[in-house]
């Protein structure tokens, strides 16, 4: 799966969707038009002439067109469409979360002594390191017993995951692995946020069929009557609120049609991806073929099970006129070529006695990564290469970052007080005369046990490798978005008030900053990401020349140093100035800001520029690292660790 040709693909998707949606509403306005002409003609006819007692009347002539119809026809056809879709669309903003409770999901506890609920996490923190992004909160759909799951969200920063008990506990890890790796691939590639645009779009045409149907009852429910004039009204409304309301379904059938078109062909993509990202296939096809044996397969019981359809692993109802899933058999086949095509009896396996944490790595498993560790120990990839990629080698390196860590942080990250704490660790500086000032800063704003906490992690911190901090940072961001939004401003503001202690900021702070800021102000601020604004790198090359000067001064310690970094930059956007500017993190700011409204294409090119520079003298220092997933997070781009977990700052 290549990151930024997928997040592109989504990006068309979207227009397409747009332009199908743009029909369809005028498909609807042209047709309830016409209806409504219909039944004002039907109204009408009923009159008869003058004399009412008479036999012989003269219909009234119907014409085709009437302007003053046809604009508040089309206005009120409008105006029902957009403030449905805008309605939806405004519950949904609060990003994945609102589909998770929607469909009957409770927030899994980080600190749960469930045996299936810490396996389930375990995976899931896994899988968001490797991928180089924040660790997305788990819901558990406690009433399913279908092997079932879901991501949704607008982007990496707000994802969440969904998983029906029947997928957490009937899997085994590999499987569950497997399920896992389809749902991050949906977060990867852009699936997530066209998703959340379906269900918005096609709320909108589905109130037309309900106010057709109001309309319907209405009129069938009210009382008949001998006066010709009140029944041919009353006709007028039967046959205005059926067809409204059969447009409406129509209407809603056409969008169900687009949904499953673009679903289908996301699925395969999504499975494949999946083989990727875990180099196993028998872990997902595993899972596909326990669906296919367990009686209750994939179907959920909630009502929002066809409205949210397209977002699930697997097929939501048993009877869909169009499915969005490709048929489960080809989806095996298509992974296992092998399979024999019986599918296993699967029965739902009791709940596991709760017990304490412990780690669900058996030995065989931590001495083969051990083994494939050894193997990646000494490769070092091309950074170009390995941007908006995810393969079965950033697993190892995920779990060896996990492993790496002191054994408390795991719980201290799960509570919004020991994150707070952990990220003031980070941030602590060396020098005693600054610290003890920090330290002061810290005692007038902050709880004695949390300055307990970050005294006593500030050690372990210190000692910790880059690459692992950074992991850390991805772990902590769960727990900080249950602050409340006054104690993350506070939070906020302390953050800030010890990167500005020394009076100028270092790349691990600004990196800190950058990945804090980012995903946890889209959090707390509601705020929208960019609009698009540039699909081409020329309009952003004095911005590419800022960034990648900045990050060809990081790459070398002397002048030939840098200037070879620039120029092998230069070798890949030969747009770019003859010489590198003097670093200036103001400008870098507002350089990041202005890249993040391109499209997934445009990034592409600066990163694979950036990765190039960092590259030029054959290896990665921790400092290089941290720059470039500042740069990458910052415009929407994760990027895997690269560095090994045991790397010590240069």
């Amino acid at each position: 799966m290549d990151f930024f040709a997928s997040q592109e693909t989504a990006r068309r998707n979207t227009k397409l969707l747009v332009g199908y949606f743009a029909l369809a509403v005028i498909g609807l306005v042209a047709s309830l038009y016409l209806v409504i002409i219909f039944a004002v003609g039907l109204s009408k006819g009923q009159h008869r002439g003058k004399n009412s007692r008479s036999s012989n009347y003269t219909a009234t002539p119907m014409t085709l067109w009437d302007p003053s119809i046809f604009l508040w026809s089309s206005l009120s056809t409008l105006a029902v469409i957009g403030l449905g879709s805008g309605y939806k669309s405004m519950q949904l903003a609060a990003g994945g979360r609102v589909v998770a409770q929607d469909l009957g999901g409770k927030l899994v506890d980080r600190n749960t002594t469930d045996t299936d609920e810490k396996r389930l996490l375990n995976v899931v923190e896994e899988m968001a390191i490797a991928a180089g992004m924040p660790v997305p909160d788990v819901y558990l759909l406690e009433g399913e017993d279908g092997i079932n799951a879901f991501a949704a969200g607008h982007g990496p920063g707000d994802a969440i995951i969904g998983v029906t008990r029947g997928c957490m506990r009937t899997l085994s890890r590999d499987e569950l692995q497997g399920v896992m790796a389809h749902e991050f691939s949906h977060i990867l590639n852009g699936d997530m946020k066209l998703n959340l645009r379906l269900i918005g779009v096609l709320h909108g045409i589905l109130i037309i069929a309900i106010i057709g149907r109001v309309v319907l009852r209405i009129a069938l429910e009210s009382r008949g009557s001998r006066d010709s004039k009140e029944g041919g009204l009353r006709m007028a409304v039967l046959v205005l609120g059926g067809a409204v309301m059969a447009l409406g379904y129509l209407g809603v059938l056409f969008g169900n049609l687009i949904k499953a078109a673009i679903s289908r062909q996301r699925e395969f993509l999504a499975d494949a991806s999946a083989v990727q990202f875990t180099r196993n296939p028998e872990g997902i096809a595993g899972a596909l073929q326990k669906i296919g044996g367990l009686s209750r397969h994939s179907y959920l019981r909630t009502p929002m099970a066809e409205e949210a359809s397209h977002m699930l692993f697997g097929k939501g109802r048993e009877s869909s006129f169009f499915d969005t899933h490709p048929p489960l058999e080809e989806r095996i086949k298509r992974i296992a070529p092998h399979w024999n095509g019986e599918f296993p009896k699967v029965n739902l396996p009791p709940i596991q006695t709760k017990g304490p944490e412990h780690n669900f790595m058996d030995a065989q498993r931590l001495a083969t990564m051990a083994a494939a560790g050894q193997a990646i120990e000494h490769l070092l990839p091309s950074v170009g290469s390995r941007l908006g990629t995810l393969d079965s080698t950033d697993l190892v390196r995920a779990r060896a970052l996990q492993f790496s860590m002191p054994d408390e942080w795991r719980p201290l990250l799960c509570h919004p007080s020991g994150a707070q704490a952990m990220m003031f660790a980070l941030l602590l500086s060396e020098d005693a005369a600054l610290l003890e000032t920090e330290l002061a800063t810290l005692r007038t704003a902050v709880d004695e046990d949390t300055l307990a906490i970050t005294l006593q992690q500030l050690p372990k911190v210190r000692e910790a490798s880059s690459p692992v901090l950074i992991a850390v940072i991805d772990l902590a961001i769960p727990a900080l978005r249950r602050l409340t939004p006054d104690e993350y401003h506070r939070f906020a503001g302390i953050l800030q008030q010890l990167m500005d202690s020394d009076h100028q900021i270092d790349l691990f702070e600004f990196m800190v900053q950058k990945m804090l800021r980012r995903h946890l102000d889209l959090y707390f601020q509601k705020s929208r990401p960019p609009r698009i604004e540039f699909t081409s790198i020329q309009a952003l090359i004095p911005e590419a020349h800022i960034i990648i000067s900045v990050l060809a001064r990081t790459a070398g310690d002397t002048e030939p140093e840098i200037a070879q970094a620039y120029a092998t930059a230069q070798s890949m956007l030969t747009e770019l100035p003859s010489t590198p500017l003097p670093a200036d993190w103001s400008q870098l700011d507002a350089a990041l800001d202005r890249f993040n409204a391109a499209t997934p294409l445009v990034k592409k090119q600066l990163l694979f520029a950036c990765g190039h520079a960092v590259m030029a003298d054959g290896g990665v220092r921790n400092e290089e690292a941290e720059l470039l997933r500042a740069v990458a997070d910052t415009i929407g781009c994760p990027v895997p660790p690269f560095v090994d977990a045991n790397a010590r700052a240069a």
